[in-house]
């Protein structure tokens, strides 16, 4: 994305936010009116407007509006009050962000050093349009150490910013003032899909593809094996096949990831692949590479 490019969709987002707050307000009035028709739009309004001049302009409207509501009876729920954005709308260089998705993969915590030393986790979740990688970090990594964060959950992630990852790619990070509700009450399961509806038909893969998500199971597999690299260390390679309904792939796995995979890969054991990367074989044959940076999950829950 160049320069111009991304200006337009920093424009454009803006303009969908201000119409998505619009929409939003619009729809807490007429919420209120079908329970009070005694009321009309304009005393709303007029609400609003002491109720903005009371607390000088520093608290949003729909936040108000809210509260109108919870005085008339009418309980309107947090997503209709204070939607989040779509994952497909994330850009780099956003602050303030909120977002709701289903966890669909959950990666461990790792320590780093530097100036301030800290811990670090990852998750990736999904909208109905798309996925994202969301980085945790320190207090909110170890959610992930302690088991509470797991794949299938879904999850809102409150005040967040965005970055760029090495790649390009667009990733939500949570830091000290960002805030993570598991299993909100507003959210509703059929708006937040398992990664089966992301998932790449094995049939449809090709060369063009350079991450991609599978569902699948393991048809065949081998030994994990040890290698020399050129730096004369050790590595480990694990090769399976991996077969849906639409056809077969083979898969290398590298390293830890190898070593992972060894202890929990079976013949017919069915596999969610987050973050596949698709290779040439030396014959010209496509196959999916998985490492460190690849979550492969042994799925359980009959709807992933």
């Amino acid at each position: 994305m160049n320069v111009n490019q991304y200006r337009k969709f920093k424009t454009d987002l803006t303009l969908y936010r201000a119409e998505a707050e619009k929409m939003s307000i619009e729809e807490v009035i007429q919420q209120i009116l079908s329970k009070h028709p005694e009321l009309s739009r304009n005393q709303i309004l007029e609400s609003l407007k002491v109720e903005k001049n009371k607390t000088g302009g520093l608290i949003a409207e729909e936040t108000l509006l809210r509260l109108i509501a919870a005085r008339y009876g009418v309980d309107i729920p947090r997503d209709q009050a204070q939607g989040g954005l779509q994952v497909s709308h994330l850009v780099s260089g956003l602050n303030d962000v909120t977002v709701t998705g289903r966890v669909i993969a959950v990666y461990p915590s790792r320590n780093f050093e530097g100036e301030k030393s800290g811990k670090f986790a990852s998750i990736v979740i999904a909208d109905k349009a798309s996925t994202i990688r969301v980085m945790l970090w320190n207090d909110h990594a170890k959610l992930v150490e302690k088991g509470e964060l797991k794949a299938g959950q879904i999850v809102r992630l409150l005040h967040g910013y965005t970055r760029e990852d090495r790649r390009g790619k667009v990733e939500l990070h949570l830091g000290s003032k960002s805030q993570i509700e598991i299993e909100p009450e507003d959210a509703k399961a059929e708006d937040f899909p398992f990664i089966g509806k992301f998932a790449t038909k094995i049939g449809n893969i090709n060369k063009t593809l350079k991450e991609i998500h599978l569902v699948g199971t393991v048809k065949t597999l081998l030994s994990a094996s040890k290698f020399t690299r050129n730096d004369m260390s050790e590595g480990t390679v694990l090769r399976f096949t991996l077969a849906d309904e639409t056809g077969e792939v083979p898969v290398v796995a590298w390293n830890e990831k190898a070593e992972e995979l060894t202890k929990i890969l079976k013949i017919n054991a069915r596999l969610q692949v987050v973050n596949g990367k698709i290779k040439e074989n030396a014959n010209g044959k496509l196959e999916v590479h998985i490492d460190a940076a690849t979550y492969v999950q042994v799925l359980e829950h009959p709807n992933f």
